[in-house]
């Protein structure tokens, strides 16, 4: 009889197999669920638009990420069009990165050029058939082509809006980039090149690294004035969901789910060693917990200093989120732009507002220098949080 055999090997083998399920199912049942239903921290915040009159409104800012692959009728671009309809001349539609999944746009005579010219023409015409302003944030799918792959989709967006302001910063440039309207100022980055220690800003950018991004930085915000600031990029100052080592149950069990959402193939054992190497070990410069992007988050915050910024908004992940900011008086996490990506989410003790759904943010300002948040979603409550920002924040 072999060694591998014997019935004392077998024993352990069984007893290594049940000890390995029972930690897997164990490690399952205590991750929280995602935030299925809409998480409120306060119970009695308003959930429904108050109606405050529209001819009160002075500006409106639409914000929406990872949109790169809808469906023909994607009900969150229609409503999106709806509502940047209903004040065309006061309001910017902002695409907040991976506006063309999974790769970027690729080139012209590529198999699947013209399937990845209509994931973003679908975007592009909600600027073009509402008549509002806008512009398109890179991403870290819209890398994937290199710089070449992000200079084709420039050219494809400022080829049908007709003008050369329809993505910022300039392809392959990290910016910042301000845009001054009425009296806000939203500054826009390119922050893949801050977390990805592959990129580096081409060679005829105005900013040649880092330290001259955060030093125009730091200009912006000391000339904004009394203007609210808002700083825009695709990956958030924090964030609760997947990017930011939420796992569910979910994702423990299935974790093919996490490439392919109708993989619900079980694998309780290997299903809960990806989590923990994804977030402990692995540390991919695109999370949270990376190195790079704990450096972006801590310069960013130094900058902020000089004046804190109303807004950071971002997507990256794949949920809506409402946080008070440290450096920031709110993130935003808007990344749910189509419904067949949605990933992870939960609540901290920062969170205000957090939803697995699809949908976008809109921020109202109002002639009486107020400011208000919506959350929107498809669905018949269409707003889903409701809140007055605090813009008296130091």
């Amino acid at each position: 009889m072999s060694l591998l055999s014997s019935p004392r090997i077998s024993r352990y083998r069984s007893c290594s197999l049940r000890a390995l399920l029972i930690l897997a199912l164990g490690l399952a049942a205590a991750s929280s669920c995602s935030h299925l239903k809409p998480y409120y921290r306060d119970a009695a915040a308003p959930r429904i638009d108050p109606a405050h009159s529209r001819t009160t409104l002075r500006y409106r800012l639409l914000l929406i990420g990872d949109a790169g692959a809808p469906r023909e009728d994607e009900p969150t671009l229609a409503l999106l069009t709806q509502w940047a309809r209903e004040a065309p001349a006061r309001t910017m539609v902002i695409f907040l990165g991976d506006n063309v999944y999974n790769n970027g746009m690729p080139p012209l005579d590529a198999p699947d050029r013209a399937e990845m010219e209509r994931r973003l023409q679908a975007q592009i015409d909600v600027i073009k058939d509402s008549g509002a302003a806008g512009f398109f944030l890179a991403g870290n799918h819209d890398w994937e082509y290199g710089s070449a792959g992000l200079g084709r989709q420039a050219d494809y967006i400022r080829a049908q809006l007709g003008r050369y302001d329809g993505f910022l910063p300039r392809a392959g440039c990290v910016g910042p980039v301000k845009l001054d309207v009425e009296h806000l100022r939203i500054i826009a980055l390119d922050s893949d090149i801050w977390v990805n220690p592959k990129l580096s800003p081409l060679g005829d950018c105005p900013q040649q690294g880092l330290d001259d991004s955060l030093d125009e930085l730091r200009e912006l915000l000391l000339t904004a004035g009394d203007r609210h600031v808002v700083v825009v990029s695709h990956h958030p100052l924090d964030t609760h969901g997947l990017h930011g080592g939420f796992f569910d149950w979910k994702d423990h069990l299935f974790p093919l789910r996490n490439w392919k959402s109708w993989m619900w193939l079980p694998l309780p054992i290997i299903g809960s060693l990806y989590p923990i190497l994804r977030w402990n070990v692995r540390q991919h410069y695109e999370e949270l917990n990376s190195s790079s992007y704990r450096d972006m988050i801590s310069r960013f915050g130094e900058a902020f200093a000089i004046k804190r910024p109303l807004l950071n908004a971002g997507g990256h992940d794949h949920s809506l989120q409402v946080m008070e900011g440290d450096t920031a008086g709110y993130i935003l996490v808007s990344g749910a732009g189509i419904d067949s990506r949605l990933t992870t989410v939960t609540d901290r003790e920062n969170t205000l507002f957090a939803h697995l759904h699809s949908g976008f943010m809109a921020v109202d300002f109002l002639e009486d220098g107020s400011a208000w948040l919506s959350v929107v979603e498809p669905g018949p409550a269409e707003v889903v949080f409701f809140l007055r920002l605090d813009t008296r924040k130091p």
